[in-house]
């Protein structure tokens, strides 16, 4: 919604991307996590999800109760008041994702949430995706990393050069991979 496109037509759920009439309900659809996290490093955690839920209007009694609400989805609720600036990357990739979910978005795209992470975290993570997915949220990847998303995704599609290569499923495209 920031920038108008350069030709087709997007949608998200039906509403048209670059419709003037439609950026906040599209905004209020997805929720974006990227690979670089933009958080404030002299909040603590539970300041930082607040911040971001009075800015998309989400009243201000209903705050708290969502505040921790997503806190324990992204398993820091014992890092409420801790300062973002001391939170381990892992930690912080969990709140970035928090941030993401705090409006309750439909589609979720997250720009290689696991990169940088410890083994333990990104199962954590994995794990946490799937939660989503059980929950209905449509959830697009950007990754590099195929072997991690196989137990997460329906669908995989490869881009290169700004072309769809292949859209399918994971073995197809290893396979093809391995051919080509």
């Amino acid at each position: 919604t920031l920038l108008k496109p350069d030709s087709g037509l997007a949608k998200v759920f039906g509403t048209p991307v670059g419709s003037p009439f439609e950026v906040s309900r599209v905004r209020h659809q997805i929720g974006f996590m990227p690979d670089y996290f933009g958080l404030y490093n002299d909040m603590t955690a539970g300041e930082y999800l607040e911040f971001f839920a009075a800015a998309y209007r989400i009243d201000a009694a209903k705050r708290p109760g969502l505040v921790n609400d997503m806190l324990a989805l992204v398993n820091l609720s014992d890092r409420k008041d801790s300062m973002i600036s001391g939170l381990s990357r892992g930690m912080q990739q969990k709140l970035s994702l928090g941030r993401a979910l705090v409006h309750s978005p439909q589609l979720l795209l997250l720009d290689e949430p696991a990169s940088g992470l410890d083994p333990r975290a990104r199962i954590e993570l994995m794990e946490l995706l799937r939660e989503l997915k059980r929950m209905g949220k449509t959830v697009l990847i950007s990754s590099h990393i195929l072997s991690e998303l196989g137990n997460l995704c329906d669908l995989v599609v490869i881009i290169e050069k700004g072309h769809t290569v292949y859209t399918g499923s994971l073995e197809d495209a290893a396979i093809g991979l391995m051919q080509g």
